[in-house]
Protein backbone atom coordinates (compact mmCIF):
# COMPACT_ATOMS: atom_id res chain seq x y z
CA UNK A 1 0.00 0.00 0.00
CA UNK A 2 2.95 2.34 1.36
CA UNK A 3 4.40 1.81 -2.56
CA UNK A 4 1.11 2.42 -4.43
CA UNK A 5 0.86 5.49 -2.36
CA UNK A 6 3.88 6.95 -2.55
CA UNK A 7 3.74 5.91 -6.88
CA UNK A 8 0.39 7.90 -6.72
CA UNK A 9 1.71 10.96 -5.68
CA UNK A 10 5.02 10.74 -7.71
CA UNK A 11 2.61 10.26 -10.72
CA UNK A 12 0.53 13.33 -9.75
CA UNK A 13 4.02 15.62 -9.09
CA UNK A 14 4.92 14.95 -13.06
CA UNK A 15 1.43 15.75 -14.29
CA UNK A 16 1.44 19.44 -12.20
CA UNK A 17 5.23 19.94 -13.61
CA UNK A 18 3.89 18.70 -17.14
CA UNK A 19 1.04 21.29 -17.28
CA UNK A 20 3.22 24.09 -15.97
CA UNK A 21 5.95 23.26 -18.75
CA UNK A 22 2.78 23.14 -21.49
CA UNK A 23 1.34 26.26 -20.36
CA UNK A 24 3.68 29.30 -21.12
CA UNK A 25 4.33 31.14 -18.39
CA UNK A 26 1.80 29.53 -15.71
CA UNK A 27 4.08 28.91 -12.75
CA UNK A 28 6.87 31.44 -13.74
CA UNK A 29 4.50 34.84 -14.59
CA UNK A 30 2.72 34.81 -11.47
CA UNK A 31 5.69 36.44 -10.00
CA UNK A 32 6.91 40.56 -10.82
CA UNK A 33 10.36 40.55 -12.22
CA UNK A 34 12.44 43.84 -12.67
CA UNK A 35 14.66 44.47 -16.19
CA UNK A 36 17.80 43.90 -15.82
CA UNK A 37 18.75 47.55 -16.74
CA UNK A 38 16.05 50.66 -16.58
CA UNK A 39 16.44 52.20 -20.16
CA UNK A 40 15.35 55.53 -20.29
CA UNK A 41 13.99 56.84 -23.09
CA UNK A 42 14.85 60.49 -24.45
CA UNK A 43 12.08 63.08 -26.05
CA UNK A 44 11.77 65.86 -27.81
CA UNK A 45 9.33 68.28 -26.49
CA UNK A 46 7.46 71.64 -28.04
CA UNK A 47 5.97 73.90 -26.16
CA UNK A 48 5.78 77.44 -25.51
CA UNK A 49 7.66 78.27 -28.72
CA UNK A 50 10.69 76.65 -27.68
CA UNK A 51 12.07 73.01 -27.98
CA UNK A 52 13.32 71.13 -24.94
CA UNK A 53 14.95 67.94 -23.98
CA UNK A 54 13.29 65.20 -21.85
CA UNK A 55 13.80 62.11 -20.38
CA UNK A 56 11.42 59.38 -19.21
CA UNK A 57 11.85 56.24 -17.61
CA UNK A 58 9.45 53.32 -17.54
CA UNK A 59 8.70 50.66 -14.76
CA UNK A 60 6.07 48.35 -15.66
CA UNK A 61 6.36 44.82 -13.61
CA UNK A 62 2.58 43.54 -14.24
CA UNK A 63 2.32 39.98 -14.73
CA UNK A 64 0.56 38.23 -18.34
CA UNK A 65 -2.08 37.80 -15.67
CA UNK A 66 -2.28 41.29 -14.04
CA UNK A 67 -2.14 43.00 -17.92
CA UNK A 68 -5.00 40.85 -18.91
CA UNK A 69 -7.08 41.26 -15.80
CA UNK A 70 -6.35 45.28 -16.34
CA UNK A 71 -7.63 44.27 -19.93
CA UNK A 72 -10.93 43.31 -18.54
CA UNK A 73 -11.64 45.59 -15.73
CA UNK A 74 -11.07 48.76 -18.11
CA UNK A 75 -8.47 50.00 -16.09
CA UNK A 76 -5.21 49.23 -13.76
CA UNK A 77 -5.23 48.01 -10.15
CA UNK A 78 -4.08 51.06 -8.76
CA UNK A 79 -3.51 54.76 -10.27
CA UNK A 80 0.19 54.31 -11.76
CA UNK A 81 2.65 56.16 -9.75
CA UNK A 82 4.41 59.30 -11.08
CA UNK A 83 7.41 59.97 -9.68
CA UNK A 84 8.91 63.55 -9.58
CA UNK A 85 12.78 63.30 -8.63
CA UNK A 86 15.07 65.37 -6.57
CA UNK A 87 16.41 68.59 -7.79
CA UNK A 88 18.92 67.87 -11.25
CA UNK A 89 18.51 63.74 -10.51
CA UNK A 90 17.93 61.67 -14.03
CA UNK A 91 15.36 58.98 -14.29
CA UNK A 92 17.51 56.56 -13.19
CA UNK A 93 18.64 57.80 -10.30
CA UNK A 94 16.78 56.42 -7.39
CA UNK A 95 15.99 53.36 -9.16
CA UNK A 96 16.51 50.98 -5.77
CA UNK A 97 13.34 53.36 -4.24
CA UNK A 98 11.13 53.52 -7.57
CA UNK A 99 11.79 49.82 -8.40
CA UNK A 100 10.54 49.01 -5.22
CA UNK A 101 7.15 51.16 -5.69
CA UNK A 102 6.71 49.62 -9.00
CA UNK A 103 7.11 45.29 -7.37
CA UNK A 104 4.96 46.69 -4.01
CA UNK A 105 2.23 48.92 -5.53
CA UNK A 106 -0.91 47.81 -6.79
CA UNK A 107 -1.07 49.23 -10.10
CA UNK A 108 2.62 47.74 -10.30
CA UNK A 109 3.78 50.87 -12.95
CA UNK A 110 5.78 53.71 -12.39
CA UNK A 111 6.86 56.26 -14.55
CA UNK A 112 9.70 59.38 -14.22
CA UNK A 113 9.48 61.64 -16.47
CA UNK A 114 12.23 64.74 -16.79
CA UNK A 115 12.80 67.24 -18.66
CA UNK A 116 14.77 70.67 -19.02
CA UNK A 117 13.52 73.68 -17.43
CA UNK A 118 11.24 75.23 -19.66
CA UNK A 119 12.08 78.85 -20.64
CA UNK A 120 9.79 79.39 -23.20
CA UNK A 121 7.71 83.00 -24.86
CA UNK A 122 4.87 82.76 -22.66
CA UNK A 123 6.83 84.00 -18.91
CA UNK A 124 4.19 82.58 -17.03
CA UNK A 125 4.27 79.02 -18.53
CA UNK A 126 8.35 78.95 -17.52
CA UNK A 127 10.24 76.72 -14.91
CA UNK A 128 7.80 75.06 -12.85
CA UNK A 129 5.07 75.90 -14.20
CA UNK A 130 5.60 74.98 -17.70
CA UNK A 131 6.82 71.52 -15.74
CA UNK A 132 3.28 71.03 -14.55
CA UNK A 133 2.37 70.71 -18.82
CA UNK A 134 4.92 69.13 -19.98
CA UNK A 135 5.55 66.13 -17.36
CA UNK A 136 1.48 65.32 -17.59
CA UNK A 137 1.89 65.46 -21.40
CA UNK A 138 4.71 62.75 -21.12
CA UNK A 139 3.51 60.70 -18.95
CA UNK A 140 0.06 60.87 -21.16
CA UNK A 141 2.77 59.99 -24.09
CA UNK A 142 4.10 56.86 -21.77
CA UNK A 143 0.61 55.48 -21.32
CA UNK A 144 -1.14 56.10 -24.70
CA UNK A 145 1.99 53.87 -26.48
CA UNK A 146 0.84 51.10 -24.41
CA UNK A 147 -2.80 51.37 -24.75
CA UNK A 148 -3.87 53.49 -21.39
CA UNK A 149 -5.28 56.73 -21.31
CA UNK A 150 -4.99 58.60 -18.09
CA UNK A 151 -8.91 59.10 -15.77
CA UNK A 152 -10.14 62.18 -15.56
CA UNK A 153 -7.28 64.25 -18.07
CA UNK A 154 -8.14 67.79 -18.48
CA UNK A 155 -5.40 70.08 -20.71
CA UNK A 156 -3.99 73.15 -18.01
CA UNK A 157 -3.45 75.76 -21.56
CA UNK A 158 -4.20 75.47 -24.95
CA UNK A 159 -0.82 75.63 -25.92
CA UNK A 160 -0.23 72.17 -27.61
CA UNK A 161 2.36 69.96 -26.60
CA UNK A 162 4.25 67.96 -29.32
CA UNK A 163 6.13 65.11 -28.18
CA UNK A 164 8.87 64.28 -31.22
CA UNK A 165 6.68 66.20 -33.43
CA UNK A 166 3.65 64.40 -32.61
CA UNK A 167 0.87 64.96 -30.57
CA UNK A 168 -0.72 62.82 -27.74
CA UNK A 169 -3.68 61.08 -29.17
CA UNK A 170 -6.69 60.35 -26.58
CA UNK A 171 -7.64 56.92 -26.17
CA UNK A 172 -10.87 55.94 -26.49
CA UNK A 173 -12.94 52.74 -25.16
CA UNK A 174 -9.59 50.79 -23.76
CA UNK A 175 -7.72 51.20 -20.14
CA UNK A 176 -7.94 54.05 -17.97
CA UNK A 177 -5.92 55.11 -15.41
CA UNK A 178 -5.35 57.27 -12.11
CA UNK A 179 -2.36 58.90 -11.71
CA UNK A 180 -0.31 59.02 -8.34
CA UNK A 181 2.67 61.56 -7.71
CA UNK A 182 5.60 60.97 -5.51
CA UNK A 183 8.07 63.45 -5.25
CA UNK A 184 11.58 63.93 -3.50
CA UNK A 185 13.13 66.99 -2.19
CA UNK A 186 12.01 69.83 -5.42
CA UNK A 187 10.28 66.70 -7.19
CA UNK A 188 7.94 66.89 -4.13
CA UNK A 189 6.98 70.28 -5.02
CA UNK A 190 6.39 68.90 -8.17
CA UNK A 191 4.16 66.39 -7.43
CA UNK A 192 1.99 68.96 -4.77
CA UNK A 193 1.92 71.06 -7.90
CA UNK A 194 0.71 68.12 -10.06
CA UNK A 195 -2.00 66.84 -7.91
CA UNK A 196 -2.97 70.28 -7.89
CA UNK A 197 -2.99 70.88 -11.44
CA UNK A 198 -5.01 68.24 -12.12
CA UNK A 199 -7.62 66.64 -9.36
CA UNK A 200 -9.88 64.79 -11.70
CA UNK A 201 -6.73 62.67 -12.37
CA UNK A 202 -5.07 62.55 -9.21
CA UNK A 203 -6.62 61.31 -5.86
CA UNK A 204 -3.35 60.85 -3.29
CA UNK A 205 0.14 62.26 -3.29
CA UNK A 206 3.10 61.74 -1.34
CA UNK A 207 6.43 63.59 -0.55
CA UNK A 208 9.94 61.85 0.48
CA UNK A 209 12.29 64.28 1.86
CA UNK A 210 10.35 66.94 0.55
CA UNK A 211 11.29 70.45 0.11
CA UNK A 212 8.42 73.12 0.13
CA UNK A 213 8.12 73.72 4.09
CA UNK A 214 10.02 76.36 4.73
CA UNK A 215 10.45 79.53 3.60
CA UNK A 216 14.04 79.93 1.73
CA UNK A 217 15.77 82.17 -0.22
CA UNK A 218 17.60 80.40 -3.33
CA UNK A 219 20.87 80.91 -2.18
CA UNK A 220 20.02 79.74 1.84
CA UNK A 221 18.45 76.86 -0.02
CA UNK A 222 21.58 76.46 -1.89
CA UNK A 223 23.95 76.64 0.68
CA UNK A 224 21.68 74.25 2.99
CA UNK A 225 21.93 71.37 0.32
CA UNK A 226 25.53 71.63 -0.20
CA UNK A 227 26.04 71.24 3.44
CA UNK A 228 23.74 67.97 3.87
CA UNK A 229 25.83 66.43 0.54
CA UNK A 230 28.79 66.95 2.45
CA UNK A 231 27.78 65.22 5.12
CA UNK A 232 26.12 62.27 2.49
CA UNK A 233 29.32 61.89 1.50
CA UNK A 234 30.18 60.40 4.81
CA UNK A 235 28.00 57.49 3.86
CA UNK A 236 30.55 56.15 0.99
CA UNK A 237 32.90 54.49 4.25
CA UNK A 238 29.58 52.89 5.39
CA UNK A 239 28.50 50.82 2.42
CA UNK A 240 26.40 53.49 0.30
CA UNK A 241 29.87 54.36 -1.94
CA UNK A 242 27.25 53.15 -5.36
CA UNK A 243 24.47 55.14 -4.10
CA UNK A 244 26.26 58.32 -2.70
CA UNK A 245 28.83 58.82 -5.97
CA UNK A 246 25.97 57.80 -8.64
CA UNK A 247 23.27 60.39 -7.11
CA UNK A 248 26.36 62.87 -7.23
CA UNK A 249 26.94 61.79 -10.26
CA UNK A 250 23.71 62.33 -11.60
CA UNK A 251 22.74 65.78 -10.21
CA UNK A 252 26.15 67.01 -11.85
CA UNK A 253 25.00 65.55 -15.26
CA UNK A 254 21.39 67.29 -14.77
CA UNK A 255 23.09 70.78 -13.95
CA UNK A 256 25.69 70.60 -16.66
CA UNK A 257 23.44 68.96 -18.84
CA UNK A 258 20.40 71.38 -18.53
CA UNK A 259 23.15 74.54 -18.92
CA UNK A 260 24.90 73.18 -21.84
CA UNK A 261 22.04 73.03 -23.53
CA UNK A 262 20.64 76.10 -22.88
CA UNK A 263 22.67 77.82 -25.04
CA UNK A 264 21.74 76.65 -27.95
CA UNK A 265 18.18 77.20 -27.01
CA UNK A 266 18.82 80.65 -26.24
CA UNK A 267 20.77 81.48 -29.63
CA UNK A 268 17.68 79.39 -31.98
CA UNK A 269 14.74 80.87 -30.19
CA UNK A 270 16.80 84.72 -29.80
CA UNK A 271 15.84 84.87 -26.47
CA UNK A 272 19.33 85.13 -24.67
CA UNK A 273 17.88 85.23 -20.93
CA UNK A 274 17.32 81.38 -21.52
CA UNK A 275 20.92 80.72 -20.45
CA UNK A 276 19.16 81.86 -17.02
CA UNK A 277 16.80 78.58 -16.84
CA UNK A 278 18.86 76.92 -14.44
CA UNK A 279 18.89 79.64 -12.30
CA UNK A 280 14.86 79.74 -12.43
CA UNK A 281 15.04 76.03 -11.47
CA UNK A 282 17.01 76.48 -8.75
CA UNK A 283 13.95 79.21 -7.55
CA UNK A 284 11.42 76.82 -7.92
CA UNK A 285 13.21 74.59 -5.34
CA UNK A 286 12.74 77.03 -2.64
CA UNK A 287 8.99 78.09 -3.20
CA UNK A 288 6.38 78.16 -0.18
CA UNK A 289 3.50 75.11 -0.41
CA UNK A 290 0.48 75.40 1.55
CA UNK A 291 -3.31 75.18 0.85
CA UNK A 292 -3.19 78.94 0.14
CA UNK A 293 -0.47 78.65 -2.89
CA UNK A 294 -1.70 75.28 -4.04
CA UNK A 295 -4.96 73.29 -2.93
CA UNK A 296 -4.96 70.30 -1.87
CA UNK A 297 -8.69 69.64 -1.33
CA UNK A 298 -9.36 66.93 -4.04
CA UNK A 299 -6.58 64.27 -1.56
CA UNK A 300 -8.31 61.64 -0.33
CA UNK A 301 -4.71 60.71 1.09
CA UNK A 302 -1.60 62.07 1.48
CA UNK A 303 2.23 60.85 2.96
CA UNK A 304 4.92 62.82 3.85
CA UNK A 305 8.17 61.38 4.92
CA UNK A 306 10.68 63.13 6.27
CA UNK A 307 14.67 61.60 6.77
CA UNK A 308 15.68 61.44 10.92
CA UNK A 309 18.96 62.85 9.80
CA UNK A 310 18.32 65.02 7.12
CA UNK A 311 19.32 68.52 7.72
CA UNK A 312 18.56 69.99 4.48
CA UNK A 313 14.80 69.07 4.97
CA UNK A 314 14.55 68.98 8.45
CA UNK A 315 11.31 68.18 10.32
CA UNK A 316 11.75 69.48 13.70
CA UNK A 317 13.21 72.49 12.32
CA UNK A 318 10.40 73.27 10.02
CA UNK A 319 8.12 72.29 13.32
CA UNK A 320 10.11 73.62 15.76
CA UNK A 321 10.76 70.86 17.83
CA UNK A 322 13.63 69.75 19.37
CA UNK A 323 16.32 67.79 18.28
CA UNK A 324 15.16 64.27 19.46
CA UNK A 325 12.16 63.00 20.09
CA UNK A 326 9.03 61.52 18.30
CA UNK A 327 6.43 63.61 16.33
CA UNK A 328 3.51 62.93 17.89
CA UNK A 329 -0.30 63.19 17.45
CA UNK A 330 -0.98 66.47 18.68
CA UNK A 331 2.13 67.68 16.14
CA UNK A 332 1.18 65.62 13.51
CA UNK A 333 -2.17 67.64 13.19
CA UNK A 334 -0.60 70.93 13.40
CA UNK A 335 1.46 70.36 10.27
CA UNK A 336 -1.79 68.94 8.56
CA UNK A 337 -3.70 72.30 10.21
CA UNK A 338 -0.83 73.92 8.70
CA UNK A 339 -0.12 72.86 5.54
CA UNK A 340 -2.77 70.75 4.29
CA UNK A 341 -5.97 72.04 6.13
CA UNK A 342 -8.41 71.76 3.02
CA UNK A 343 -7.64 68.07 2.79
CA UNK A 344 -11.15 66.62 4.16
CA UNK A 345 -11.62 63.19 6.11
CA UNK A 346 -10.37 61.62 9.09
CA UNK A 347 -7.33 62.60 10.46
CA UNK A 348 -5.38 59.09 9.05
CA UNK A 349 -6.10 61.10 5.48
CA UNK A 350 -2.70 62.53 6.17
CA UNK A 351 0.48 60.33 7.41
CA UNK A 352 3.61 62.07 8.47
CA UNK A 353 5.84 59.71 9.53
CA UNK A 354 9.73 60.46 10.62
CA UNK A 355 12.04 57.35 9.43
CA UNK A 356 15.84 56.76 9.23
CA UNK A 357 17.93 58.24 6.63
CA UNK A 358 19.72 61.26 5.37
CA UNK A 359 18.42 62.91 2.41
CA UNK A 360 19.10 60.57 0.51
CA UNK A 361 17.17 57.96 2.18
CA UNK A 362 14.73 56.97 -0.25
CA UNK A 363 17.73 55.46 -1.97
CA UNK A 364 19.62 54.21 0.70
CA UNK A 365 16.68 53.19 2.30
CA UNK A 366 14.32 52.37 -0.78
CA UNK A 367 12.08 49.22 0.51
CA UNK A 368 11.16 50.82 3.60
CA UNK A 369 10.38 54.29 2.24
CA UNK A 370 8.30 52.80 -0.73
CA UNK A 371 6.46 50.43 1.57
CA UNK A 372 5.64 53.09 3.93
CA UNK A 373 4.64 55.40 1.19
CA UNK A 374 2.01 52.42 -0.17
CA UNK A 375 0.74 51.25 3.04
CA UNK A 376 -0.01 54.73 3.81
CA UNK A 377 -2.13 55.38 1.00
CA UNK A 378 -3.54 51.71 0.55
CA UNK A 379 -1.90 50.51 -2.36
CA UNK A 380 0.13 48.19 -1.51
CA UNK A 381 0.13 44.92 -3.80
CA UNK A 382 -2.21 42.41 -2.59
CA UNK A 383 0.25 39.61 -2.62
CA UNK A 384 2.11 41.11 -0.25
Amino acid sequence: MKVRYGTRMLMKILVLWSVALMVPGIALSAQRTLPERPRTESLKVSFNAERISGYVLVIDVRTHQEQERDRIRGELAGPAIVFFEGHAQRPSDAYAFTSSLAMMSKSGMVIVPVCDTPYGKDASLRGDAGKDVILMEMVRWVLVSRGIGVKGYEPRVENEVLINNARIDTIHGGISAGLLPVGWSHGAILARRFAHAYPGSVGHLAQVCPAGYEHWSPAGLTLRFMGESLRITRLTLKGHARDTLGSAWGFTRGISGDFFRSIPAALMSLRPAAVLRVGRDIRDCSAYCDSSSLGAEGLERVVVIFGDDDTCMDIRRIMGLSSSGEITALQESVFRETFFGDVAGPDAALVLRVLPGTHLAPVTHSALYARTVLEGLGQVHDSL
